[in-house]
């Protein structure tokens, strides 16, 4: 069995930046997300159907972070007015559409991911957001549908030069700009990739100081709490109370 789960606002915003500015944008975005949807789901010959929308409520990472996410471009008016008829045009076509008050769709998607992994199905999650990379294991997946780009653990490995479950102690020192978390200042990107390969970790690069590369002590010294505080936002939390079943998700023929 196979579990396809679409990030919803990460596809339905790209597709319509596409054809923003079009008459008919509106109908264009409907059937090119639906086209998307199905074209992928007979290509990974896909089981199972989930597609994640979320509100834009205040979450668990606002009151760790009041900016998080702040300055990134707003949603396009027209396309927020005709969101729900998008949604209910794609579940009148058979896609499976949820969302849970209070938690962001990045969340659930990561708690329907690795229970579904658990139960032994290959999982694809199909999203352009890199933050879902942290996930990637032999049963999950991540799909950039418009990069054609599938990234499994080699893709991970050959990209940022560790494993997955190192990519979180990775933003935790350099930051993640898109989402405007904080890291260390001073170190960057090719700096947290010295610290993570001289030390293993971030918890042995903050226990073990000696062990970081000299250039980087003082400023993991001075900005552990930044260093704690991005890790912990950075990371999909995977204990979502999500109110659906596998059975539930079954693709329509």
């Amino acid at each position: 069995m196979h579990l396809l789960i679409i990030d919803a606002m990460n596809v339905i915003r790209r597709v319509y930046a596409a054809v923003e500015g079009n008459e008919l944008a509106d109908e264009a975005t409907r059937t090119r997300s639906l086209g998307i949807i199905m074209s992928n789901l007979a290509r990974l010959k896909a089981t199972h159907l989930v597609m994640v929308f979320e509100h834009h409520d205040i979450t668990w990472r606002h009151e760790i972070w009041p900016t998080y996410k702040e300055g990134r471009s707003p949603m396009p008016q027209a396309l927020a007015d005709d969101l729900a008829s998008i949604r209910q045009y794609l579940e009148i076509n058979g896609v499976h559409c949820y969302d849970q008050d209070g938690w962001e769709a990045d969340d659930i998607i990561a708690t329907i991911a690795v229970k579904a992994a658990e139960r032994s199905l290959d999982v694809t999650i199909l999203s352009t957001d890199k933050g879902f990379c942290q996930l990637v294991s032999p049963k999950i997946k991540v799909l950039n549908h418009f990069e054609r780009l599938m990234w499994d653990e080699d893709q991970v490995r050959d990209r940022w030069g560790f494993t997955p479950t190192k990519l979180t102690d990775f933003w935790a020192l350099c930051g993640d700009q898109t989402n405007h978390l904080p890291g260390v200042t001073g170190i960057g990107t090719k700096g947290a990739g010295q610290v993570l390969d001289a030390c293993g970790s971030l918890d042995r690069a903050i226990g073990w100081p000696e062990s970081v590369p000299q250039r980087y002590q003082k400023p993991l010294q001075e900005g552990i709490e930044f260093a704690m505080k991005t890790r912990v936002l950075a990371t999909l939390r995977r204990d979502v109370p999500v109110g659906i079943n596998l059975a539930s998700l079954r693709a329509k023929a």
